[in-house]
């Protein structure tokens, strides 16, 4: 009895464990974007511009203005954060993004789907 109890807490505390690392995932400079597709990080940099298109759309680039931008943070429409004025204000800070990388027309992006993705780096 004491040995299951034993291994079932030791599960517990692995599984809380992996949880734990799953909520921090690792930090990155934006022009490292591209060499982590397909893997959760914080992708960390300068704000160069932030701007959406009349699709609603709305785009965080960091590195450069489109096409030169390094990586962007893509906030679709319907999403919690479409057309929420406060992302304007994110223009020249230093911000991280948190998410899975993709690539979209061969450039790295995280889509950003609510306010908790992003936070402020120091």
């Amino acid at each position: 009895m004491r040995a299951t109890l034993l291994a079932l807490s030791i599960l517990i505390c692995s599984c809380i464990g992996f949880q734990g690392m799953a909520q921090n995932p690792p930090k990155i400079k934006d022009s490292e974007a591209a060499k982590y597709v397909g893997k959760k990080v914080e992708v960390r940099g300068t704000v160069v511009v932030v701007y959406s298109n009349r699709l609603g759309e709305t785009f965080i680039d960091f590195g450069g203005r489109h096409p030169r931008q390094t990586f962007t943070g893509f906030i679709p429409p319907g999403s919690e954060l479409a057309g929420d004025t406060w992302t304007a204000s994110l223009e020249g800070k230093n911000i991280g993004i948190i998410g899975t990388i993709d690539l979209y027309m061969g450039k790295p992006e995280i889509k950003v789907l609510s306010k908790s993705q992003i936070k402020e780096s120091d």
